[in-house]
């Protein structure tokens, strides 16, 4: 898995751009403002960042989200506000279909001479973090997002201005903060590409017995440099980040299936089910059997 600091670049006569993918996130269009579609590799269902800002709205699909130290299952519909350097990763377990905007109004740019545009700037902050938008506003933004796409021209732009009122608009009840901290990319490329690898492990492998040495092995990075990077890049050392990832999986095997809780921890990376009902109880605050319960129905319940 190779490094993707992805390079957004404008089409002609556009200040931000607008994609589209549909059952696949690794085959993206970028649409132009004349309605014309041209393929683009997009760089969502790897560990990445980019400059600009992203807003991604999830149309169909479920899977697991990681931004920043957040690591947390989705399901469509979803909005997120994706903020400029904060790295991310939808990891999709089926197809998925949905919807990007993604623009760059750096300190200097001529969107700031307007003097509406003052309050945008706590936005822009709190989107360091991501945020995830839900209730009305996120209802609102959603449409625009969908009626921006048939539009061209100042159209285009006033479906984007309308969407950046929204968002300005949204209270603390209706978006929250995904990621504890901000991140700056590791400087060097080598060190962004062995942390990838790491990260591809984990997410691909996470039901299996994966052990530290074979992480280190596959970054070629000293145990220290590893960990002191690990750290620092992701918010969490390398034994939490891939506990986080399995007991996401169960908590979501959990509320989609029958299953017994022993085979979920089996299918989670858990061969013993103390230690498993351990780390669960630890990471919501619930047995396994109660977060399940908790889900159900009344009717449902034993």
């Amino acid at each position: 898995m190779k490094l993707k600091s992805e390079r957004i670049s404008l089409l002609p006569g556009e200040s931000f751009r607008l994609l589209q993918w549909q059952n696949n996130i690794h085959d993206v269009e970028i649409v132009a403002a004349d309605g014309s579609r041209r393929p683009f590799s997009g760089s969502g269902h790897e560990w990445h960042h980019h400059s600009q800002m992203e807003l991604t709205l999830i149309t169909k699909g479920s899977g697991t989200l990681f931004i920043g130290d957040s690591i947390n299952a989705f399901t469509a519909p979803d909005l997120l506000l994706i903020g400029p350097n904060l790295p991310h990763y939808w990891h999709m377990l089926h197809s998925s279909s949905g919807y990007a905007i993604q623009f760059d109004f750096e300190p200097e740019h001529p969107f700031w001479r307007f003097p509406e545009t003052g309050e945008m700037r706590a936005l822009w902050k709190k989107a360091q973090h991501g945020l995830r938008l839900s209730g009305p506003i996120a209802s609102e933004i959603a449409t625009l997002i969908h009626t921006s796409f048939s539009c061209g021209g100042m159209g285009r732009l006033v479906r984007f201005m309308q969407i950046m009122d929204a968002l300005a608009r949204a209270s603390s009840e209706n978006c929250s903060t995904v990621s504890s901290t901000t991140f700056v990319p590791p400087a060097r490329e080598t060190t962004y590409q062995s942390l990838q690898k790491a990260i591809y492990l984990v997410f691909h492998r996470f039901h299996e017995q994966l052990s530290f040495s074979e992480v280190l092995r596959e970054t070629h990075m000293s145990k220290a440099t590893f960990e002191r990077h690990f750290k620092r890049h992701t918010g969490k050392n390398f034994t939490q980040f891939l506990s986080e990832v399995r007991l996401n999986h169960a908590s979501r095997q959990l509320l989609e299936t029958e299953l017994s809780v022993g085979e979920i921890a089996l299918a989670s990376g858990y061969n013993n089910i103390s230690h498993f009902n351990h780390q669960f109880q630890a990471l919501y605050h619930s047995s396994p059997r109660e977060f399940r319960r908790s889900s159900m129905s009344p009717k449902e319940r034993p």
